[in-house]
């Protein structure tokens, strides 16, 4: 099957109503599951529940996504908004697993990935074959780089061949590098705390790199992996305390996509 461009979801979506900020939300949403930098496929197809905020008739801007369901290369992915006791929403599967994971599929959002994890490749600057120990994602320059986990500050700086890097150490096990960087957060300093999803800086082209894209490195125990395949840790479920008040909050929720996909399952005949 053959891909989809990130910019054509986004088409995709305008043309069903939804700003790009709404898109963008449910790609951070799904972003554990799919990678939209490489996972979309022709016959993708997408269901959103959102909310959208009114004064005196006149719509003011979007509210938030209640919940969602987006069909990938054949395989049905589901998310229901849950508040929790703080008011924070968070979301999860039907069943109640919760669709955060440790870490995110990808960096950067909405990007192409122009390099892969390799043992052996031709590197474009040295002229020599050698081992390419992450993933490439281009990106025009000054796209932002976003942490893909919680953790720390390691190091900050100029780093040889890798120009402008971030390492950010995730607990005692997990290191993530970004590399290539035009320019970082100007609140990031060596020690700094980070949460997932965080802008730690920006694309760009400096040290070896023939055009503006993100190195991303990702390290179990100090030895590279590639982040494309890794078997991240699974989702924590809802607490049994509030799993009675989740099924009651999500069952509308669930039969409205239900509703709205047999819809568009009789537009489509």
């Amino acid at each position: 099957a053959s891909g989809v461009s990130p910019e054509a979801l986004l088409a995709f979506g305008g043309e069903a109503g939804l700003s790009d900020g709404m898109i963008l939300r449910m790609a951070e949403i799904f972003g554990y599951d799919i990678d939209f930098a490489l996972d979309l496929r022709d016959g993708d197809r997408f269901t959103v529940v959102t909310e959208e905020k009114f004064w005196q008739g006149q719509k003011m801007g979007d509210g938030e996504i209640l919940a969602a369901e987006f069909v990938n290369q054949g395989k049905t992915y589901r998310a229901v908004g849950y508040r929790d006791a703080k008011g924070v929403l968070h979301y999860y599967a039907p069943e109640g697993m919760s669709l955060r994971r440790s870490f995110l599929r990808t960096p950067v959002e909405f990007s192409r990935i122009t390099s892969r994890f390799s043992l052996n490749r031709f590197h474009p600057v040295l002229k020599t074959w050698r081992a390419h120990s992450g993933v490439d994602y281009g990106a025009p320059t000054g796209t932002p780089v976003r942490a893909t986990a919680a953790g720390r500050v390691e190091f900050i700086g100029q780093n040889g061949g890798y120009g402008n890097a971030v390492v950010l150490r995730h607990g005692g096990s997990y290191t993530t590098l970004y590399a290539h960087l035009s320019r970082f957060h100007r609140a990031l300093r060596n020690g700094s705390p980070v949460e997932q999803g965080q802008v730690i800086g920006y694309v760009g082209a400096t040290g070896l790199a023939t055009g503006p894209h993100l190195h991303y490195e990702f390290r179990v125990n100090d030895v590279h992996r590639n982040p494309l395949t890794f078997q991240f840790p699974a989702a924590e479920p809802i607490a049994d305390s509030e799993r009675g008040e989740f099924r009651a909050a999500a069952a509308p929720l669930l039969d409205r996509l239900n509703r709205l996909e047999r819809l568009t399952a009789v537009a489509q005949q």
